[in-house]
């Protein structure tokens, strides 16, 4: 586990550094997941997440960075396949760290310009750092609103689609499971 520690932080050196820029934008965000599909089998997984997030804001016209994190998926589930032989209802309760690179791109104001909304999207993989942890590529995308609160600390809130590849369960294949993620955090620029 420290190798992959030590190889998450030379990562993240390089991202740094490659990009020229120092650290102008850092979101702790805090969030729930609604799972409404899980291809190949009946049941979804809920649960919940926690990210930290740093990066180069561009000017307020774009924000890109590198976030970790922890996500919960808990459910129940079994094979949707009607000539299966075993078509027991097993349970899901893993965890996930997701290691991905976080984009967003405002495209609107509301109000006097305190506050602006657009597009955000997440890519990356969450490794499998221990026993209570599955591993799977995964990708977000969505809308995000942002409070740019002239006096201090920002407030923002996104809504995105989140596909999440899982790969431990009773069956041995890959589950593909898809959720609705909902998160409110603050933003540190």
């Amino acid at each position: 586990m420290s190798a992959r520690i030590s190889l998450f932080i030379a990562f993240s050196l390089f991202f740094l550094n490659a990009s020229k820029a120092q650290i102008s934008y850092s979101v702790l965000q805090v969030g729930g997941n609604l799972g409404f599909a899980n291809e190949g089998y009946k049941g979804a997984f809920s649960g919940f997440t926690g990210h930290f997030i740093f990066g180069k804001n561009f000017q307020e016209r774009a924000y890109l960075g590198l976030g970790i994190g922890n996500e919960i998926f808990k459910g129940d589930y079994r094979t949707n396949d009607p000539h299966a032989a075993d078509q027991l209802t097993m349970k899901y309760d893993y965890s996930v760290f997701p290691i991905f690179v976080d984009g967003r791109l405002p495209f609107g104001e509301v109000g006097q310009g305190d506050s602006k909304i657009g597009v955000l999207a997440n890519a990356g993989y969450a490794p499998a750092i221990g026993q209570r942890y599955d591993k799977g590529f995964l990708f977000k995308g969505g809308f995000f609103y942002l409070w740019d609160n002239p006096r201090g600390v920002d407030f923002t809130a996104s809504l995105m689609y989140g596909y999440q590849q899982l790969t431990k369960n009773f069956y041995q294949k890959d589950f593909q499971h898809q959720h609705i993620a909902l998160s409110v955090g603050i933003m540190l620029k």
